[in-house]
């Protein structure tokens, strides 16, 4: 890979993980920090992202790996781990390769994941007031006092579709079970 497109892969990362926390800008989504067991079903997943931002698109993998005790989630980007993020519900943990970007965040990166795979009413329990989340069995929207700010859609029972539209990023995401010894 170019030296140009290990920059391209950079940003992308940071994009894909948002600038800002949740909480400290206008532009952000609230932090849900639902535990792993209201998700109510375990994962083991192998998925392929590709975001779109900024006029680019870059592609990464992720091992998803979730039981009711903790979410585990490895990022590999240029063939490479690029992080780790385990989540317990009450500790949020993470590994990060010397070359991915300061900005990163894995909070971001797990409100993503949760705000696109657990259940409406266990997100719905966790907004603050003036958010809203409703799911009309295909399309999953978040918004902020009635402004759409994500939108999630499974057009295919393995893809997801997360439009992120304050900080304008596109992820799709397709996810086939992870195969035996890819545990993040």
């Amino acid at each position: 890979m170019s030296l140009t497109g290990s920059r391209l892969a950079m940003v992308a990362l940071a994009t894909l993980a948002g600038c800002a926390t949740p909480g400290a800008s206008d532009d952000g989504v609230p932090s849900l920090k639902l535990s792993p067991a209201a998700l109510g079903r375990p994962l083991d997943l192998q998925q392929h992202i590709t975001l779109h931002a900024a006029g680019h698109e870059q592609q990464m993998d992720v091992l998803l790996e979730v039981d009711p005790a903790r979410v585990k989630l490895a990022i590999v980007a240029m063939g490479q781990v690029a992080a780790r993020i385990e989540w317990d519900g009450r500790t949020l943990t993470e590994w990060r390769s010397t070359w991915l970007p300061g900005p990163v965040s894995s909070a971001r990166i797990l409100n993503d994941m949760q705000l696109s795979l657990w259940p409406l009413a266990a997100v719905q329990a966790a907004l603050p007031a003036g958010w809203q989340a409703s799911d009309d069995g295909g399309t999953r929207t978040l918004a902020n006092d009635g402004a759409t700010v994500l939108v999630v859609r499974h057009p295919a029972a393995d893809v997801i579709e997360l439009d992120q539209r304050r900080d304008h990023y596109q992820l799709t995401i397709v996810s086939q079970p992870a195969t035996v010894g890819a545990a993040p």
